[in-house]
């Protein structure tokens, strides 16, 4: 008896141990994943021209300071996306599918917009809630983003002949590729 005890004592103290390295090792991908957006955001905002200053502490609202400055600074979405189908309105806030508007709501319009402004590169979740809700008290549920890139995609493939334009990186957020910028 006194063995079996001593052996799940043993047993618990290994298990504890690697709890401790996996922590350690989460910890340390944590940080690395920290590093990498911090980089990444650099080297957008030093690609896009827009200042230093974007690639903030909080990499969640980069994608939509991004947006605002570019507005602010005058720069433009090129006037066709994904070798030429789509269009993106900004003035009249209209989205266009080979020259030929189509209805969306206002949110999905400034959803599309943030990927457009953001074309080839990731948006993830909190970028578009943090987009799309601003107020403190708007506290939407993180799965409306979902929904609202659902019936985007659904109303674009409709539009479009089955075309896709928004694509999903597993884990990570969506991306609009925009084969004109390759």
């Amino acid at each position: 008896m006194a063995d079996a005890g001593q052996n799940i004592q043993a047993t618990l103290v290994d298990i504890e141990s690697q709890l401790e390295r996996a922590r350690k090792k989460l910890e340390d991908g944590l940080e690395l994943v920290d590093a990498a957006q911090k980089a990444l955001g650099d080297i957008q905002a030093e690609v896009l021209g827009a200042p230093k200053s974007h690639a903030s502490a909080d990499p969640d609202e980069a994608a939509s300071k991004l947006l605002q400055s570019l507005k602010g600074a005058g720069e433009e979405m090129p006037e066709t996306l994904c070798g030429g189908r789509l269009g993106v309105d900004a003035e009249q806030r209209l989205i266009r599918i080979d020259g030929h508007p189509i209805g969306i709501t206002e949110m999905e319009y400034r959803v599309l917009e943030l990927l457009a402004y953001a074309r080839n590169n990731v948006v993830t979740r909190n970028m578009l809630l943090k987009h799309l809700y601003r107020r403190a008290d708007d506290q939407p549920q993180p799965k409306i983003i979902d929904v609202f890139i659902s019936k985007l995609r659904k109303k674009l493939r409709s539009a479009s002949g089955g075309a896709e334009f928004i694509e999903t990186i597993p884990q990570r957020g969506w991306i609009l590729r925009d084969k004109d910028a390759d």
